[in-house]
């Protein structure tokens, strides 16, 4: 008996999509927490907002070449390197945007 060959369906383009979402939503957030720490003199909270916006930059460059991956072996996972570093990246966001809320609401 012979199976017939997984087809995917939109899952691989649907995923591509989401590199390229979380991207835009780790950049948004580092522009926040690098505008208040300069509106508010917290150098930290601008060097977070600095180290947020390469994180952007690099998880949108890797969605770039993610998709160009995908288009030629729709089946390869991504590696275990970016899935820490971009859980690294999301954990940093939402701790700057933690300290940011806080900081503006005088908290």
């Amino acid at each position: 008996m012979t199976t017939a060959p997984r087809d995917p369906g939109l899952q691989p383009e649907r995923t591509l999509l989401a590199w390229s979402r979380t991207a835009l939503v780790l950049a948004a957030d580092a522009l926040l927490v690098l505008r208040t720490g300069y509106v508010h003199g917290l150098p930290g909270l601008a060097a977070l907002g600095g180290v947020l916006a390469l994180a952007a930059v690099g998880l949108y460059l890797h969605g770039v070449r993610r998709r160009s991956a995908v288009e030629h072996a729709p089946h390869v996972p991504a590696s275990r390197w970016w899935m820490r570093g971009l859980t690294a990246a999301v954990v940093l966001a939402a701790a700057g945007a933690a300290w940011s809320v806080l900081v503006n609401t005088g908290g």
